[in-house]
């Protein structure tokens, strides 16, 4: 028995081999490989379009239509473990019309608990969730947009699943509201929960997430912490640069020796420009040649890259 701990432990809460997933002609998601390890929060991110938010329907079961490949749920077929996962759609689920409790002991029901588990299991997580002082004969329409959402995952989560999926959890959101969210999905880690999510909250999701996954034309382009994926881009500073003038020639002497030297220019917006550029000796070399072509040039800003500054390099991959 003791055995038998050991290996369901050890199994990863989810692995995605080879999926390919398209709708009619528009391919989604191509040759997709996934695995998340135990008691991790892993942000899936990405341009809108990539996938994301497909993958995680695909994996919760609530998308219908065939697709290739295999999902499997702590080493057994998605299809046998459905109940291992817990699903927060991006939508508010909640029936506007009729109490808090009973859409507690309604979505209870469809994972096949009582209605003392699930007003019990609810309990426990309205107490976290700070939900705990609304009384529950009120109405899910009676609530603000925040309550609203956590009430949301409290309904999805009351059959205490292995592995919590959260469509874009932050959406609409103030910094209270997500900094609570945060929290409870820090704690619910702790708890030995495996938790993975998608949002555009980038700067968030590198501060408190373990891996994040970096999706790029419906494929894994990287992953890993953020350092890692620096790495992968080769963007490890941001330099930005403002010219009182620049002329089209001189603009493309610049653009023409940053393609040769492994510098990309990420955005360019009047006088200003934003490149990425792997050391400081590459920044130095950079102004140098500026230089000599008698441009006049300030440097405003010289800094490590945000997440969001990346999203600018996969543009130009």
């Amino acid at each position: 028995m003791k055995w038998l701990k050991f290996k369901t432990k050890r199994r990863k809460p989810l692995q995605a081999k080879n999926i390919d997933f398209s709708y009619g002609a528009k391919e989604v998601l191509s040759n997709f490989n996934f695995q998340i390890t135990n008691s991790q929060i892993v942000a899936i991110v990405g341009r809108s379009g990539e996938g994301k938010s497909t993958f995680l329907h695909l994996v919760a079961g609530t998308l219908t239509k065939k697709f290739g490949g295999r999902i499997c749920i702590s080493g057994f077929s998605r299809n046998f473990s459905k109940e291992d996962i817990g699903f927060v759609p991006q939508e508010i689920s909640l029936i506007q019309d009729i109490s808090i409790k009973d859409n507690i002991i309604f979505f209870g029901s469809l994972n096949g608990l009582s209605k003392t588990k699930s007003l019990s299991s609810a309990q426990e997580l309205l107490n976290i969730l700070q939900l705990d002082k609304i009384s529950l004969n009120r109405f899910p329409s009676e609530l603000s947009g925040g309550q609203k959402v956590r009430l949301n995952i409290v309904v999805s989560l009351l059959h205490k699943p292995k592995l919590y999926i959260l469509d874009e959890p932050f959406v609409g959101l103030d910094f209270k509201n997500r900094k609570l969210l945060w929290h409870f999905l820090e704690q619910e880690k702790r708890r030995h929960k495996t938790i993975m999510l998608t949002t555009h909250m980038l700067s968030e999701a590198q501060l408190h997430c373990d891996r994040i996954v970096l999706l790029h034309k419906g494929k894994v382009y990287t992953q890993g912490k953020f350092e890692d994926i620096k790495k992968k881009l080769k963007t490890h500073f941001i330099l930005e640069l403002e010219f009182p003038y620049l002329s089209k020639t001189n603009q493309q002497h610049i653009e023409n020796y940053c393609k040769e030297h492994e510098i990309t220019i990420l955005d360019l917006f009047g006088r200003h420009m934003m490149l990425s550029v792997i050391n400081p000796g590459q920044k130095a070399y950079l102004i140098k040649f500026i230089q000599k072509l008698n441009v006049d040039c300030y440097e405003v800003g010289f800094r490590e890259p945000s997440l969001d500054e990346l999203f600018l390099k996969v543009d130009t991959i």
